[in-house]
Parts: C-alpha cells; sequence; structure tokens
C-alpha cells in the first residue's frame, strides 16, 4: 500500500531503515525543548542535544542520532482506500481517520549495535510521544501495524516492540459470517469446552484474564465484542465490556455488562505465558490472512 512520501531532508537509513509511527487523529506540536525533556525522560542519557524544528528534528544522544518527523498530513496518499483494503474493521477505521504522523528513526551509532536494542529506544521514545491523539502505532520495514491503547503503550517499553506490533494484542475484529463454516465450527467448539473456561475461572489466579465473545446490539446494528469476565452466576456472565464498539450505540469500553451463557460464542483466557482457548480467533485469522499493512510495490 502507497504511503505519502517523507520530508525529502529524512535520510535514506530513515526512510527505510528502523522506525516507528504513530497515527494521529490531529496534527502535534512538537518543539526541540519539549522533545529534549521527553528524550531525557525515556532514555536517561548520559548527553542529549535537539536540533531543527517541526516537521523535522534531529536527535543526538549518547553517540547515536535519531529523526523525528512531524507531518500535518496523512502518512498515506490516500487514506480512504487503504482502509477499504483492511479486513481488521478497528485498524480501517483508525487508518481512514487519521489526520497527521509523527515517527521516530535511527540514523546511526557510533558503534555497531543489534537493530533490536535501536527499537527498544526507539519505543521508548514512542511511548512517551503517546497521548490522546493517537489511533496507530505502524512499523514501516514489516507493515506491521496495531490499533493503539494503553497496553500498546505499555508493550513498546518492552522488551521488542517491533514484534508486538505484528501481533493483536486484542483480538481482530473483521466481518465473518456466522454462517462460514471455519466460525460455526469454532463457535461449536467452544461451547463444547466451556466447563474448561467455568473451571479454570473458578481456580484462577490474580494475574489471569479471562474474557468471553458474544453479541450486542442497539436495534440497529449487532456486534460480537469481547468482555472481561468478573463473575458467573446462574448461567449469567458478568463482566467488563472490553473495547468501544465500531457501530453499536450506546455501548462504551469498560462499562458492565452480562451476557447469557447461552449467547457466548467463544471464551479464552491466559495461563502463564499461554492463552487457552479463542477458537473464534484462529478462525478469523484463517480468513483475515494477517494484520499488516501490504504496501504495493
Amino acid at each position: 500500500m502507497k504511503r505519502r512520501q517523507q520530508n525529502n531532508n529524512s535520510s535514506p537509513q530513515e526512510r527505510a531503515g528502523i522506525s516507528l509511527v504513530l497515527l494521529l487523529s490531529e496534527p502535534r506540536y512538537l518543539d526541540a525543548n519539549l522533545l529534549a525533556k521527553l528524550v531525557e525522560k525515556a532514555w536517561k542519557p548520559d548527553a542529549v542535544t535537539v536540533e531543527g524544528k517541526s516537521p523535522l528534528l534531529t536527535i543526538h544522544a549518547d553517540g547515536r542520532t535519531f529523526i523525528i518527523q512531524n507531518i500535518e498530513a496523512p502518512y498515506f496518499d490516500e487514506p480512504q482506500k487503504v482502509a477499504a483494503e483492511m479486513r481488521e474493521l478497528r485498524l480501517a477505521k483508525v487508518v481512514a481517520e487519521h489526520r497527521a504522523w509523527l515517527s521516530v528513526g535511527f540514523v546511526k551509532s557510533k558503534q555497531e549495535e543489534p537493530p533490536k536494542r535501536m527499537y527498544q529506544l526507539i519505543g521508548r521514545l514512542i511511548a512517551e510521544l503517546c497521548d490522546s491523539d493517537c489511533l496507530a502505532v505502524l512499523e514501516p520495514a514489516s507493515g506491521a501495524i496495531n490499533v493503539y491503547d494503553d497496553e500498546i503503550r505499555e508493550g513498546l517499553c518492552k522488551d521488542d516492540p517491533a514484534r508486538l506490533l505484528g501481533n493483536f494484542i486484542h483480538a481482530p475484529v473483521v466481518n465473518i459470517s456466522p454462517a462460514d463454516p471455519r466460525m460455526r465450527q469454532a463457535v461449536a467448539e467452544a461451547k463444547k469446552r466451556w466447563p474448561e473456561f467455568v473451571n479454570a475461572f473458578e481456580r484462577r489466579s490474580a494475574d489471569q484474564l479471562f474474557s468471553i465473545r458474544a453479541p450486542f446490539g442497539d436495534g440497529k446494528h449487532t456486534e460480537f465484542m469481547w468482555v472481561g469476565v468478573t463473575a458467573i452466576e446462574n448461567e449469567i456472565i458478568y463482566g467488563k465490556l472490553g473495547n468501544e464498539p465500531l457501530h453499536v450505540r450506546g455501548m462504551n469500553a469498560g462499562e458492565t455488562v452480562k451476557v447469557r451463557v447461552g449467547d457466548m460464542n467463544d471464551w479464552m483466557f491466559t495461563e502463564g505465558k499461554a492463552m487457552r482457548g479463542g477458537f473464534t480467533i484462529e478462525a478469523i485469522r484463517q480468513t483475515e490472512g494477517g494484520s499488516n499493512v501490504r504496501r504495493k510495490s
């Protein structure tokens, strides 16, 4: 998918190399003084210098150079067309709606360092640059993209932010018919194995996460959404809505909801580093074929 050409003054390394991009809902104010403070907070360098002004700023810190671009235009030349080609509905929505972008790109270092280390540094700075105007985070080298939320921000500060973006933190939302054979099989499996979820929930530890998937509607639209489970009583599942509805009105992420066990069509829970369940997720992924932004040559 074709994206807008970057500022002509940007380096070749930044254009094709190690970088992360924030898609923004509106243009962002950023000057050298503010950026220097964010760099100090993110990296705690021995020495830092920030030069230039928006749309192009340069960071020199501890023998490394990075380029920051702060562009008051969509990242893609035709965002609506790009969005139309994306099956994941939340990503399609933010790609269509973004109006600006901000990137941090590695240029050079006085000593040879692995790309993973550069992504770690960029991830920590991008996390400091995140704000309420952030819609998505993109890794240009691979096209990996993920909708921005607090979990993404936290993940950017951890071991491998580039890998993080290639995997959905939450289940993907796509248009797939309930009559699709793979979806019907997945729902049947989830319902058949529901006792596994209940048994695990009754023995849960404080660090485990439990979610179910169920339909919600407003009379005009129906969406299948995930719910973070807080209790199961008398064939009723209680919990909090896991994401903002795309079409259903009058509901918001985080609000308390209840679902009849018979209406549940998938479940998943964490067990250590493993994820159990998520039968419809696999069906969706087989149909969707991945979450990356695929750029045309």
